[in-house]
């Protein structure tokens, strides 16, 4: 099968390599539509040097396809069988899973996500990281549910319901889904960063007001504050960036709750955080795929207007250049074609 391999940063190929066999509790996929995000051009540039240790490696999280083969001890699924899956796996019977929160599953062997690779023809899969899509979905928009289910746990951290307000800090792949989520709610949304048309796709899909950056690491908190001046009593982040979380905790009301989907150390004291009663949520991913697959069949989330380019399998090398580049301004989503 025809598979993208990284042979160091930047340095994507496609190649040859044997279609795996699905092993006990594995899912073979016949992968239809790929979406690179923000984490996989961490891993395509290896940023920091630590998201790759050893040559070649996969690529790939977000994606949408056909089961192909299923292995001994899966359930719930049949060759056919239209899925998407979800960034993390989970065990099914400790106690977090058994309430639902199947993100933070207390099994020592999922402890550490294993990295997942679909840039490629066919892909491995547990089966329990697959949902069955709706009819109604179709291949691309599933393959974009990472920033819809990060939105949906986010919002429901910070307890958000229909008619209150939001600031969404960042408008890559991420944020996008996440303005997109909170339209699809009824939570207003301040749309916060971006440049060229990625800004005004912010608008598109349902920002209230978009304050965008001229440049990487614009402060522009002030002008968030002109708008809002009380500050946002509820605030995601969704850039994992130095610039991100300060610039959520600048504009966070006090009292206020900012939601992380990762990042480093924060830009905020203990006695800051004190004085501000600010309430800070973690992000792992999230358990409600099905329900963001339930929205979008419905008809309440549309992600369809964020695709900005398609590429097929043996240009991908173009599409992670693209998306790296500085032409990633005037690019919302790029899917990359793999399968039909």
């Amino acid at each position: 099968m025809k598979a993208a391999r990284l042979f160091g940063p930047a340095d994507l190929r496609i190649v040859d390599v044997p279609t795996p066999a699905p092993g006990p509790g594995e899912v073979l996929v016949k992968v239809v539509a790929y979406a690179p995000y923000g984490t996989d051009l961490g891993v395509y540039l290896n940023r920091y040097g630590r998201y790759v240790s050893a040559y070649p490696v996969g690529i790939g999280a977000d994606f949408s396809g056909i089961v192909a083969a299923l292995g001994e001890g899966t359930q719930g699924l049949a060759v056919g069988d239209r899925v998407a899956a979800l960034a993390l796996d989970h065990c099914g019977t400790c106690a977090n899973c058994t309430r639902g929160r199947t993100n933070l599953c207390l099994s020592p062997d999922h402890a550490k996500p294993a990295r997942q690779a679909c840039c490629e023809e066919y892909t491995l899969v547990p089966w329990r990281k697959l949902a069955i899509l709706p009819a109604e979905v179709a291949f691309d928009d599933a393959a974009m549910l990472a920033g819809v289910v990060d939105a949906l746990n986010a919002f429901d951290k910070l307890g958000l319901q229909p008619g209150d307000r939001a600031a969404i800090v960042g408008v890559g792949a991420m944020g996008l889904g996440a303005i997109a989520t909170a339209r699809g709610l009824g939570i207003e949304v301040v749309a916060v960063g971006g440049r060229g048309k990625r800004a005004d796709l912010a608008a598109t899909l349902g920002a209230t007001h978009v304050i965008p950056i001229q440049e990487h690491g614009d402060d522009v908190s002030a002008r968030v504050l002109d708008i809002i001046p009380e500050g946002f009593a509820a605030v995601m982040e969704t850039t994992a960036t130095d610039w991100g979380m300060a610039l959520a905790f600048a504009i966070a009301a006090p009292g206020g709750a900012v939601a992380l989907t990762g990042g480093g150390t924060l830009p905020v004291s203990n006695w800051e955080i004190v004085n501000r009663e600010l309430r800070i949520f973690g992000v792992r991913a999230g358990p409600d795929q099905a329900r963001a697959l339930r929205l979008i069949a419905d008809g309440h989330i549309n992600l369809k207007p964020t695709i900005g380019a398609h590429f097929p399998l043996d240009r991908a090398g173009e599409a992670f250049a693209l998306l790296s580049g500085e032409q990633a301004r005037d690019i919302g989503r790029v899917i990359i074609d793999i399968g039909a």
